[in-house]
């Protein structure tokens, strides 16, 4: 592998680190290739115009080229969710399907794809995270186009409740270290980043791109006083299911300084019209287990697909109720033992009305 001062002078960066601006184009520059180039880009999870991007950036690679869509442990997007990329051939990534890569000693699978490629390209958001305290970087190869086994482990419960995991957290942040590293040895060399809390695109090293985005990211909005609770607002790309739309919850719940009084009351507003989700390990988790969830984080560790949710959902009814307003079917809900209604949010005095919770997440300095 080139050192990264090769590797900055071989892609031709206008300077050293990132490139930011405004516009697709603005950020990507004069840069081009020749190369046999993989571009991996987000599922339907993610709200990118993926084909805007593509437009931008496929002109630019002079060499073969193949478009990879990274799924994660997600179910695969239906020929309509595909349709607006459909003139780009675009692969799904099959996470079982996959090539081993190492890394002091650690094996881990990116997905066939990716490795034979020359290099690869991440195009993805960078916005909160869970766990990687910012995404979007060598996530989007690592985690997006990465082998069930590899997913599997990076979200194991004592990885995602490790000291130093925490949302909007990358440096001292041992899930995205960990990440970073598997990035660094696999061929992922450059990535092309939206910022939605500043509306800029980002390119560069990934690394240095993660850096950057995380500056730019300003997601706490602070309130002079606590309240009894909150309706949030679950922007559509997110209210498709629980498994997506209850981040909103667990990023206020499991925030710095959330301003909602402990015991309070959190209300996800969304229409979930995929239930629970696809994950496997996260629907067969809520239905074996009942709110607080406690066993999950002192017994058995829950495994499958997504079963990482279900623990920062226990991590949050330690300190609040969770409840779902709008939704399409609250039977699904109501059957898991999460209060549910059909009905729109109503929000009571002096509660918090948050209509964009994953960017702008309520903050209290007492």
């Amino acid at each position: 592998m080139a050192k990264r001062s090769d590797l900055r002078q071989f892609f031709s960066l206008s300077e050293l680190g990132v490139r930011q601006s405004d516009t697709i184009s603005g950020a990507l520059g004069q840069w081009s290739t020749d190369d046999k180039i993989a571009v991996a880009v987000p599922d339907h999870t993610r709200p990118l115009n993926v084909r805007a991007v593509l437009e931008e950036l496929i002109p630019r690679i002079h060499g073969e080229y193949k478009v990879i869509v990274g799924l994660g442990l997600h179910r695969r997007m239906s020929s309509e969710e595909l349709s607006t990329i459909q003139q780009f051939s675009p692969v799904q990534h099959d996470p079982f399907d996959c090539l081993p890569l190492t890394i002091e000693r650690e094996q881990f699978g990116v997905y066939r794809e990716i490795v034979e490629a020359d290099w690869s390209i991440s195009i993805g958001i960078a916005e909160l995270h869970q766990y990687a305290g910012v995404s979007g970087g060598y996530k989007g190869v690592i985690v997006g186009c990465g082998s069930a086994d590899v997913i599997a482990s990076l979200h194991r419960r004592e990885s995602v409740c490790a000291a130093g995991v925490c949302i909007g957290q990358v440096e001292g942040n041992p899930f995205r270290e960990r990440i970073d590293r598997m990035g660094r040895a696999s061929n992922c060399r450059v990535a092309l980043v939206y910022v939605p809390a500043v509306k800029q695109w980002i390119f560069g090293l990934p690394d240095d791109v993660i850096v950057r985005a995380a500056q730019l990211i300003k997601p706490w909005h602070w309130v002079a006083r606590p309240a009894a609770g909150a309706v949030l607002r679950v922007p559509t790309a997110k209210a498709g299911s629980l498994y997506q739309a209850s981040r909103a919850a667990t990023y206020l719940a499991l925030s710095p300084h959330p301003a909602v009084h402990r015991g309070g009351k959190l209300i996800l507003e969304a229409s979930l019209p995929e239930g629970l989700g696809s994950e496997a390990g996260f629907v067969r988790a809520l239905q074996r287990y009942r709110p607080p969830w406690l066993e999950v984080l002192t017994g058995e560790r829950p495994t499958g697909a997504g079963a990482q949710r279900i623990i920062m959902l226990a991590l949050l009814a330690q300190n609040y109720k969770l409840s779902i307003r709008g939704c399409r079917d609250p039977e699904v809900f109501q059957a898991i033992g999460i209060e549910a209604s059909a009905e729109p949010a109503e929000v009571p005095d002096g509660w918090l009305d948050v209509t964009d919770p994953f960017t702008c997440i309520p903050q209290w300095r007492g």
